[in-house]
């Protein structure tokens, strides 16, 4: 007689997304990307909207993302 096996659990973690939606044309294409320590860089793939922002301290690219999303909607940032 041999004994049950136990079921092994896998956790699966979710990771934060590297490619976002664009609040001017709806299409997943905002990539994010960080150029230089203090300067990133946000650009829509579909329709071309893009935005150079200042960094002072580093952040995380959803942060950035967040932030050129508020300003759009607000209309503080002009489409191109």
């Amino acid at each position: 007689m041999g004994r049950r096996r136990r079921r092994v659990i896998k956790i699966v973690k979710k990771a934060l997304p590297k490619v976002y939606s664009c609040p001017q044309c709806g299409t997943i294409a905002v990539k994010v990307s960080v150029k230089k320590e203090n300067l990133a860089k946000i650009a829509c793939g579909s329709c071309g909207l893009s935005y150079e922002h200042q960094l002072n301290i580093k952040k995380p690219p959803i942060d950035i993302y967040n932030e050129f999303v508020d300003k759009f909607l607000s209309g503080r940032l002009e489409s191109k």
